[in-house]
């Protein structure tokens, strides 16, 4: 899995994620622009229950970051 450097906007919703398998839960996901979804994590942040993004869910972002497979490490974003 290669990590690359994005540019993405979209839309950040609630959903579950790695249904059937020991990972399964509820995470903050971004829905981008161009269809594709990704967990969101903070730079820094835990890889799970981050309660700072809780206060995006239902926002349009645009954020800079890593992406890793399916998860999208945020180093910036901002409100649209």
């Amino acid at each position: 899995m290669d990590a690359k450097l994005v540019e993405l906007s979209g839309r950040v919703v609630r959903e579950n994620v790695d249904s059937g398998s020991k990972s399964e839960r509820d995470a903050v996901v971004l829905k981008t622009d161009q269809g594709d979804s990704y967990v969101l994590r903070r730079k820094d942040g835990p890889s799970f229950g981050d309660g700072a993004l809780d206060s995006l869910v239902g926002s349009s972002i645009h954020t800079h970051g890593v992406a890793l497979g399916n998860t999208l490490i945020m180093r910036e974003w901002q409100i649209k």
